[in-house]
């Protein structure tokens, strides 16, 4: 049985692993940002980690050595020892400008060929039949804004983002196949907070067009963002929720949580 009150964090980096030398750490997870950030402090003592500009990171938290979930994986882009700054695989999209014409295109055919550009060769595209276009220009944008335009050019309301293992999604706003984790008053919700007005009874107000929130967890490494969750408390009657964005962090206390933002599913 796990002990979700005692978790452990563990940076990998090119210096090798240290676990636990946090004093203050926030990773933001999310498919509707392009980009994952890790943003933490490191305790006083350390050896040389090799946290130089650009050197590679990843963030794990588990509760025993044999259970451990990485929940990120990037680079660093500001070192200011203590403290540093990461992002994810999406600063390959940042750094890629694409100054390319096509013609009659498919939007998986332009996106497909921005990423290639910026080196990346494992990804997952919206399989969607989307009519094609008889002319599309790249300009010189970025990849990730270059997405964002395909987006816009077809009508499309698709995110694009990065997972754990660096893999590339393009995928409409619906769940990845996987567990469907329960969170239920009196269990392991620490507070819970709707963003819309909403009746009694946990539904929808008059003119809403959606129901969104975050709740507040014990550490939760291995939730991660477009996945189904069930929330299961008084006087709210749905119960299926889409992740949007995970929040892993350090509180004042220097307790681990984990901070889940989620948007109503249709039943």
């Amino acid at each position: 049985m796990l002990n979700m009150f005692s978790p452990f964090i563990e940076l990998v980096s090119p210096g090798g692993k240290v676990r636990n030398f946090f004093s203050k750490m926030d990773v933001w997870l999310s498919r509707k940002e392009p980009a994952d950030i890790a943003e933490f402090t490191l305790k006083t003592g350390l050896p040389a980690l090799g946290l130089a500009k650009g050197a590679p990171v990843e963030i794990w938290i588990g509760y025993d050595p044999s259970k451990a979930w990485r929940v990120f994986a990037g680079y660093v882009t500001e070192p200011r020892s203590p403290n540093y700054l990461c992002k994810d695989e999406a600063l390959k999209l940042f750094k890629t400008n694409i100054v390319q014409s096509f013609q009659d295109v498919a939007p998986q055919d332009v996106i497909r060929f921005g990423l290639l550009e910026a080196g990346i060769t494992v990804f997952t595209l919206d399989d969607t039949v989307y009519p094609h276009k008889s002319g599309f220009v790249a300009a010189g944008e970025n990849v990730s804004d270059l997405v964002k335009r395909v987006n816009a050019t077809w009508g499309i309301t698709n995110d694009h983002y990065f997972d754990g293992d660096r893999r590339f999604y393009w995928t409409p706003p619906t769940p990845q196949p996987g567990p469907v984790y329960v969170y239920e008053y009196g269990e392991n919700i620490l507070s819970l907070e709707f963003f819309d007005e909403r009746d009694p009874y946990g539904q929808r107000a008059a003119g809403s067009t959606s129901g969104a929130g975050k709740l507040l967890t014990v550490a939760s490494p291995f939730i991660s963002h477009s996945r189904e969750i069930k929330i299961i408390w008084p006087e709210v009657r749905q119960t299926r929720y889409l992740v949007e964005t995970v929040r892993h962090f350090l509180n004042d206390k220097g307790s681990l949580r984990t901070e889940i933002y989620f948007r109503e599913m249709a039943v």
